[in-house]
């Protein structure tokens, strides 16, 4: 049987959001003490891979830029191997734009996207109910 959002909605007795996590408890009529369990929200595996895409761009960029600028430095010094150094030294100095990763993983907390965070925290419990007739019953006692 696949759960649904109106089905699930009556299990539901305590939702907290952080950020992206939600920590939920479910409850069904006969049971003593509700069931909690934790769900994070995370972005389309399409919309992960396009920001990955433009982070890659960005960073290329903003290595490029250093290493041209490092080359020129060393250019205009007369040094031979300079600009390789310097560039390698802002390398290695974290200079440039740095990938938050947390970015990568930021979502919009939509409804869409807080009932499918739901129903997806709800399914390794989803064993201990049933179903019947409208009605969720705690079958795991």
């Amino acid at each position: 049987m696949d759960i649904t959002w109106e089905m699930l909605k009556p299990l539901i007795v305590d939702e907290v959001w952080t950020g992206n996590q939600v920590s939920l408890k479910f409850k069904a009529s006969n049971q003593a003490e509700p069931l909690q369990t934790m769900g994070v929200a995370m972005p389309s595996q399409d919309e992960i891979m396009k920001r990955m895409t433009g982070e890659i761009a960005k960073s290329a960029a903003s290595n490029m830029a250093i290493g041209t600028g490092a080359n020129m430095l060393g250019n205009m010094a007369g040094v031979p191997g300079l600009g390789s150094a310097l560039g390698s030294v802002a390398s290695q100095a974290g200079i440039g734009y740095q990938m938050d990763p947390a970015a990568l993983m930021q979502v919009e907390i939509t409804e869409e996207v807080r009932q499918a965070t739901i129903l997806q925290a709800f399914q390794p419990l989803a064993a201990m109910y049933s179903y019947d007739a409208g009605t969720w019953v705690f079958a795991a006692q």
